[in-house]
């Protein structure tokens, strides 16, 4: 009688046994099943947001030509480009962006190339505006420039990269990112994010005539915030910068002698204009549970519109 009992304990054991296996079976199915439309949804999200970001794009493309269209001379806030627009709904989400000029800030690449001195100490008085340390100049010089020997004034080369942790070595030509700032000896977090609302990192460009050669990228003189103002000429004050933006208002100056009636005296460099080429476009694409930010440098040349790079996720 004992056996029967045994075997019938066995068989059960048995089919216990199974229909676990059989429940984790079909729950690693289940689980399985749910992460690979999580993943294809992340995945058409992602799509679905950068062709909205990209669509974005040209619609800022667009205005920007309108804007040269109604007014070739000038750049100002008081243009559509600049307007701030409330979040835009898409189907599954919603659209945010916006325009910056980036010729109302300083062009660290301009320090780039032998004759850089008049930028150089363009860059020192803006960083004395923003009571910063003016010897990071030299170091950003050294950083954007060829050659061997640092600046004994703040400067820094190979040298000092190669001892940091992990090691790197200068760029020695000009920035494609703003970002490599936090690479420049004595930019600091906290530096990097009072100096980003005021310098930007635009391309070289070869000057009109020549074969090549860098130039500096004009400053306009009517979306440029106060300390930019400043860096143009030791003799703009705070209170004459502040006077400057008060006079030109969202219209803007619509002509160079209107800028000069408003300096009161003070000569302007070539560095200074009232138009400006460069602008940055910041958009955010929010789609489900997925967003997605890109940057695009946009080109303006005679009413033609282009994008010259993007990024995703940083500068």
């Amino acid at each position: 009688m004992s056996k029967p009992r045994a075997q019938s304990g066995v068989a059960l054991i048995t089919v216990l046994v199974i229909l676990f296996i059989a429940v984790a079976l079909s729950v690693s199915m289940q689980w399985q099943t749910s992460l690979d439309q999580r993943r294809t949804a992340t995945l058409v999200q992602g799509d679905q947001a950068l062709e909205y970001a990209l669509g974005a794009e040209a619609w800022a493309e667009q205005i920007l030509r309108r804007d040269y269209q109604q007014n070739p001379n000038a750049t100002t806030l008081g243009q559509d480009w600049a307007q701030q627009l409330p979040p835009l709904p898409v189907e599954g989400g919603q659209i945010l962006g916006h325009l910056e000029d980036l010729q109302g800030r300083f062009n660290l690449n301009s320090l780039a190339g032998g004759q850089n001195a008049a930028s150089l100490q363009q860059f020192q008085r803006l960083l004395t505006a923003l009571n910063l340390d003016p010897l990071l100049a030299n170091a950003v010089s050294d950083w954007v420039n060829n050659g061997l020997n640092p600046n004994p004034l703040g400067g820094a080369k190979d040298d000092t990269y190669t001892r940091l942790q992990p090691p790197y070595l200068t760029a020695d030509q000009p920035m494609t990112s703003i970002s490599e700032l936090l690479l420049v000896k004595g930019v600091t977090p906290q530096v990097y994010a009072q100096l980003l609302p005021y310098v930007c990192a635009l391309p070289v460009r070869a000057a009109p005539g020549t074969a090549a050669g860098p130039t500096t990228t004009p400053v306009n003189i009517n979306t440029a915030a106060g300390p930019v103002l400043m860096s143009l000429d030791p003799h703009i004050t705070a209170d004459l910068a502040a006077d400057i933006i008060g006079r030109r208002g969202d219209n803007g100056f619509t002509s160079m002698q209107q800028v000069t009636q408003a300096l009161n005296g003070v000569a302007l460099p070539a560095t200074a204009g009232i138009n400006s080429s460069y602008f940055l476009l910041t958009v955010r694409a929010e789609i489900g549970t997925t967003q997605i930010t890109m940057y695009s440098l946009l080109y303006r040349n005679a009413g033609k519109t282009t994008a010259v790079r993007r990024t995703l996720g940083t500068l």
